[in-house]
């Protein structure tokens, strides 16, 4: 959990910004300090605003969780290792530096939550579960099905967490039930080369099917597409006669846009803009 921001820059920021990000961490109880201490009073829990890296890893190791602060000089440098930047202070807050220390610990961000279901990143963890969702029928229709080998699949969750996630801001997410923890499914976002909105994609588990768990998470994570994601638009393929899930879409008020092939499949595309 995020306890603590340190700002450590070559240069000092206004007053102003310092204190509007005072504000926006002490909303989440996290603190904010100027300039790095000993190595060993600073703890889990931090995350370091820096135009500095190097100076900031030579001090407290290399895995200190860093915000980049952009400058001319050091755009110019390669960072590949550090996920997340910014240009300025402004906006920053407790939630999103809780998600930047959240993605340095591997910790699944919380996407939403329902009446019943939590939306959340996929982790590690979740690999048992993957295999059961999946274990059905013209499971990889429009989704990416799993790979057959345990340590391949396990592999392509870490990758996709660090690069999918990181990259788009969004991506597939767990289906998780609120009261007794168990994965139910999988929805979410994804991008199709070849068209210009994001698709929504979804999936749950056989034996959780006939529960309202779709239409549940879909229509919150439609509207937080439109709202929180600002899509102009969002996109569905479904496979000719898959009557379940065309039934969803037209349920969760998506237009019937046309008829088309995708790599040799027949599908209906279902369209809602914003």
């Amino acid at each position: 959990m995020l306890e603590k921001v340190v700002l450590e820059l070559g240069w000092e920021p206004a007053a102003e910004e310092i204190e509007e990000l005072r504000e926006g961490l002490a909303l989440y109880q996290v603190k904010l300090e100027s300039g790095m201490k000993e190595r060993g009073e600073q703890g889990e829990g931090v995350v370091y605003i820096t135009d500095r890296p190097d100076a900031v890893r030579e001090k407290m190791g290399d895995e200190a969780c860093i915000l980049l602060f952009l400058t001319e000089e050091n755009r110019k440098l390669e960072w590949g290792n550090i996920p997340y930047a910014v240009e300025s202070l402004e906006g920053l807050d407790g939630d999103f530096l809780g998600k930047v220390y959240q993605r340095h610990r591997g910790e699944p961000w919380l996407i939403l939550e329902t009446e019943r279901l939590v939306v959340r990143e996929m982790e590690e963890g979740d690999l048992e579960a993957l295999y059961r969702i999946y274990d059905q029928r013209d499971a990889a229709d429009f989704l990416d099905g799993l790979s057959a080998d345990r340590d391949e699949e396990r592999a392509y969750i870490k990758d996709y967490i660090e690069k999918v996630y990181a990259f788009y801001g969004f991506g597939i997410w767990m289906l998780e039930e609120k009261s007794g923890g168990r994965c139910v499914g999988r929805a979410g976002f994804h991008m199709r080369e070849g068209f210009a909105y994001p698709e929504l994609g979804f999936i749950v588990a056989q034996e959780e099917q006939r529960k309202g768990y779709c239409l549940e998470a879909c229509s919150a994570l439609l509207e937080f597409g439109f709202r929180e994601l600002e899509f102009d638009g969002v996109q569905a393929l479904v496979a000719e006669g898959n009557r379940a899930s065309e039934e969803v879409c037209r349920r969760l008020g998506g237009t019937p846009a046309e008829k088309i092939c995708w790599k040799g499949k027949k599908c209906l595309r279902f369209v809602w803009e914003a």
